[in-house]
């Protein structure tokens, strides 16, 4: 086999699996990154001493792509599991919302409401043909599947957090993967476990990088690529991983902070109030013990906004006085003077706009130049694993 040159624009984790994917079968790959960071998505910084994503990040059971790199690269002894839970805020109350009991127990709703939410939560935990759900949106599907009260309470409100003022268009293929994924990723006891690298996704990153340079590969931080044009002549092949621009994106915005306050026994928080300036609290230590951060809570509250949002040009301060002024209405005990180590971290393109009849791009642009990014997951959503399997599947396409 020819030793190939080839530039990947982009060092997300998608990029970086490619690059060792490819760099494995000995070609030179050469990844530019403009940003002085690895990882996109997953980049890392450090808290309370330890490496912790800007945006929350774990996986599922079913995560199979990622598991098994993690164990190709031996990181397999990084792998922790832990049981997850979870909390809805609604009406000015934070409600358990975990296992079938907690949706018995669930007042806002009715017990036919009740139900139906379970036994549609069970079919599409089940059915794998995602393909008959393509056409027809996840707003009408559901409000007629469990009904309107628990369309209004319960799905509606995390609809449109995730795709704001676009939540009526979502294909309800998209919907299908979420929940089919989550309702498969149970211990023994029924009960959702959810993955963490130890040590945080920065110990992947990493890994990819450093076996990358082994087999004679570059990276290069801070280097920007303005035309691909620019490199077709030094370069056999080019992948380029940046967000499409024929795709339209939503922001992500979070803010993360420290605390000797627990504020919550749950993990993750859907936050169904459309008052709320954030859709979701997590108190990350509630997966992941909190000894690994000096001993002190850390926690993130993240939403998605449309690009032209105020949050994006928000000064740093006003969106966190904003935040945690609300963060104060769901937890009164919340003591900001305790709030410490507080990073706010905006992404313009945060999650691909999964509209009814969503037409995925080829991976091919031309001969030379071939296109990898988040927007050409699907139905599944944008994530690691998923990162992984388009990389491997990008690889499989590609003709030397």
């Amino acid at each position: 086999m020819n030793r190939r040159k080839i530039a990947i624009i982009g060092g997300g984790l998608g990029g970086l699996s490619a690059g060792y994917f490819l760099s494995k079968r000995g070609n030179k790959v050469t990844i530019f990154e403009k940003e002085k960071f690895l990882g996109g998505l997953a980049g890392g910084f450090k808290i309370e001493g330890e490496n912790l994503e800007k945006l929350y990040h774990h996986f599922f059971k079913t995560d199979t792509e990622l598991i098994e790199l993690l164990k190709e690269v031996g990181l397999e002894n990084k792998i922790t599991w832990n049981k997850s839970s979870t909390g809805l805020y609604w009406k000015n109350k934070m409600y358990p919302f975990n296992v079938a009991m907690d949706l018995l127990k669930f007042k806002p709703l009715r017990l036919i409401d009740k139900v139906r939410m379970g036994l549609v939560a069970l079919y599409l935990g089940f059915d794998n043909n995602w393909k008959k759900y393509e056409n027809k949106t996840a707003a009408n599907w559901m409000k007629k599947a469990v009904g309107k009260r628990a369309y209004e309470v319960v799905w509606k409100p995390l609809l449109k957090g995730k795709f704001h003022r676009y939540y009526q268009d979502i294909s309800m293929a998209w919907l299908w993967a979420r929940i089919h994924t989550r309702g498969n990723s149970k211990n023994e006891k029924g009960e959702e476990v959810l993955g963490y690298i130890d040590g945080g996704f920065e110990i992947l990153t990493e890994r990819l990088a450093e076996l990358i340079k082994k087999n004679g590969g570059e990276i290069k931080l801070k280097s920007e690529i303005k035309n691909i044009k620019d490199l077709e002549k030094e370069f056999d092949l080019i992948i380029d991983t940046r967000p499409d621009k024929e795709v339209e994106y939503l922001a992500v915005v979070d803010i993360v902070f420290s605390s000797e306050q627990s504020l919550s026994k749950f993990y993750w928080h859907n936050i169904n109030d459309p008052k709320s300036p954030f859709i979701a609290f997590i108190q990350h230590t509630n997966l992941i013990n909190k000894i690994n951060y000096n001993n002190k809570n850390v926690y993130y509250l993240g939403t998605y906004v449309p690009q032209d949002h105020e949050f994006l040009k928000m000064d740093e301060k006003k969106l966190v006085e904003k935040w945690f002024d609300y963060l104060k209405k769901i937890f009164p005990e919340f003591d900001k003077k305790l709030a410490k180590d507080i990073s706010v971290f905006r992404f313009k393109s945060g999650q691909h706009i999964v509209s009814r009849k969503y037409k995925v791009k080829s991976y091919k642009v031309s001969d030379k130049v071939y296109r990898m990014n988040f927007a050409q997951i699907y139905p599944e959503d944008r994530g690691v694993n998923y990162a992984v399997k388009e990389a491997k599947k990008l690889v499989g396409i590609i003709k030397f």
